[in-house]
This record gives C-alpha cells, sequence and structure tokens, in this order.
C-alpha cells in the first residue's frame, strides 16, 4: 500500500577513533598544517583501525539508526549501502550488513556506487522503494578512504578520512522528502584504478610487475566541478519546489573543502549559521559525509521540526544531487 509521505526516520553515525591531525601528515608527506588549513578548512581526519571496515561501521551507524526511528532490524525491507571503498567486489558489502543485523534472507540489500555523491543517490532509491509498498529502508553511507589513499601525494591524502552514516526511510506521520534528482555525467578528473593481477590474465598484456591503485584527483578541476554542481542543485530544487532560497531553513553539503561549503551558502543566500561544518574534524568521508553531517546536526539541535533541510552532495562520476526534507519528529 503506497505511504503518503515518506521520510528519515532515523539517524546514526560512526567515526572511528584514531585521529590523523594536520601535524602528523606534516611528518609523513611534505606538507604543512597552515597550507592544509588554509586551503581546505580541514584540521584532522580519521583512520579505521585495523580490524575495522566499512561494514563494521556501517553496521555501527545502522544500529544507531534504527534505535532512532523506533525500529527493529526485522521491520526493514531494503539495506542500500553507498560506498567507493568495499573490502569486496562481491559479496556486496550490504549483504555483509545484513548478515550482522541477523536478517539473512529476509529483504534485499545492495550496495551503490557513485563517488562522494553515494549518499544521496541511495536516498532517491530508497525513497522510490518504500514508498509504493510502504516498507522501510535503511541506507548507509560508509567509507574507508585511508586504505585507498596514496600517502606520497599531498594533493589527495590531506583530504580524506574515514566513516560511516546511516538513516532509516519510510512512512511517516511527520515530515517528509519534498524533491530529490540525481544526476551524471562522465569526468575522469577524480578516479581510482580497479587493481587486478595482470600478470596472470591471457588477456591483458603482461607487465612486470602488479601495483596497489590509489585515487587520483586534479584538485583544481574538480574544485571547480563542485562548486558549480552545488550551485545546479540549489537551482534545480529551488525550481522543483517553486520555494525561494530564503525559505531554506538548513543546507548540509558535501563536507569536501571548506571553501566549497562558503560558496555554496553565498548562492544559496544562507548565513554561514545554517550550514552544518564538520569538514574540519573529518575531512572528506566521501559517502559517509552526508549522513555523519545530518547526524550530528540532529544531534546537536540545529535542525527543528518543520524546518526545511537541503542535502546536497557530488563526486567522481562525476554524480550530483540533491534532496530537499521538511523535517519532522516523532
Amino acid at each position: 500500500m503506497a505511504a503518503s509521505n515518506i521520510s528519515i526516520l532515523g539517524t546514526g553515525a560512526y567515526v572511528p577513533e584514531r585521529v590523523l591531525t594536520n601535524e602528523d601528515l606534516e611528518k609523513i608527506v611534505n606538507t604543512s598544517a597552515t597550507w592544509i588549513m588554509e586551503r581546505t578548512g580541514i584540521r584532522e581526519r580519521r583512520i579505521a583501525a585495523p580490524d575495522e571496515d566499512i561494514v563494521t561501521m556501517g553496521v555501527a551507524a545502522a544500529r544507531q539508526a534504527l534505535t532512532a526511528a523506533g525500529l527493529e532490524p526485522g521491520q526493514l525491507g531494503y539495506i542500500i549501502l553507498a560506498t567507493n571503498s568495499p573490502n569486496y567486489l562481491y559479496p556486496a558489502a550490504a549483504i555483509r550488513v545484513q548478515d550482522a543485523l541477523g536478517l539473512n534472507g529476509v529483504l534485499g540489500a545492495f550496495d551503490l556506487q557513485a563517488g562522494c555523491c553515494g549518499f544521496n543517490y541511495a536516498l532517491y532509491v530508497a525513497e522510490r522503494l518504500v514508498g509504493p509498498e510502504g516498507k522501510y529502508a535503511l541506507v548507509i553511507g560508509s567509507d574507508a578512504n585511508s586504505r585507498f589513499t596514496d600517502w606520497t601525494d599531498r594533493s589527495s591524502c590531506i583530504l580524506f578520512g574515514d566513516g560511516a552514516g546511516a538513516v532509516v526511510v519510510g512512512p511517516a506521520p511527520k515530515g517528509r522528502i519534498l524533491t530529490s534528482f540525481i544526476a551524471s555525467s562522465l569526468n575522469m578528473n577524480l578516479f581510482c584504478e580497479t587493481e587486478f593481477n595482470r600478470e596472470v590474465s591471457p588477456f591483458l598484456p603482461p607487465q612486470s610487475h602488479t601495483e596497489r591503485h590509489f585515487l587520483r584527483m586534479n584538485g583544481p578541476e574538480v574544485f571547480k566541478f563542485a562548486v558549480g554542481a552545488v550551485k545546479e542543485s540549489i537551482r534545480r530544487i529551488m525550481e522543483a519546489t517553486q520555494l525561494s532560497r530564503e525559505d531554506l531553513d538548513f543546507l548540509i553539503l558535501h563536507q569536501a573543502n571548506w571553501r566549497i561549503l562558503d560558496a555554496g551558502a553565498r548562492f544559496a543566500k544562507v548565513p554561514m549559521e545554517k550550514v552544518f561544518v564538520n569538514v574540519d574534524k573529518y575531512g572528506n568521508t566521501s559517502a559517509a559525509s552526508v549522513p555523519i553531517a545530518l547526524h550530528e546536526a540532529v544531534e546537536e539541535g540545529r535542525i527543528k521540526e518543520g524546518d526545511k533541510v537541503l542535502l546536497v552532495s557530488f563526486g567522481a562520476g562525476a554524480t550530483w544531487g540533491a534532496a530537499l526534507l521538511e523535517w519532522g519528529t516523532s
């Protein structure tokens, strides 16, 4: 049976204990704490422990979101996990989360890869899955970027951190997702090749050695794309809802760089007090960025019932998207 209002019912987040500061990075790569802070707004980031991965972090965030929503795992109909740093190509990390929650065989679980915009993509899909059936979905963004980072490349290693965020999506007595969209266009300014053993493949030219493949980024071009994606996202949401930018109560943008957050706020005509910022604490946590920020904003009481909250993200692909929420509390 179709539900009239689909909303976010609960949020959760997890970040590893280990903190990597800018001063720590000075000892690893040719950079300075001041240089990093001036260009990114990042002071520190979290690094997953050897026994942690996107699944363990995702499960921790998921349990918190379920508790906040007042639901048991068995009430879920779907699990969608957005990530760019899986331990395995298959099975899907979402199925490993499903197993950890004791839900084998009772729901559908799958991974979604859309760069740092993965959470917005997953939320978009979840809304359309649960709406016609009135079910609940667990949406997780979880990334262990430190495992794909070249710690000799100062242009990229200063930016990324690890963590997970989660939300429960479903029919709601209060609040709703007013509108959302996702978009993509091929752009190779940020990419990460998959590592396969080419030495033993009869279908590929032989190589003298294999090496781990790390993410590679054209920083200036990615920055220009990101600012443009934020502006387009705000414009599209405003056109779809016929609202004005002044109607926005709170902005949660992908935490990639403080300068992007500032540019987004100025374009939206929203004071920085209404823009959530935690990039200084965690850096860019990719698909986990928006749900972690949303959870912390809710926990801090920054978002009130009835607030119009805009979630915007952008990522490698290139991908971008947004969702406008009318926040409700149960």
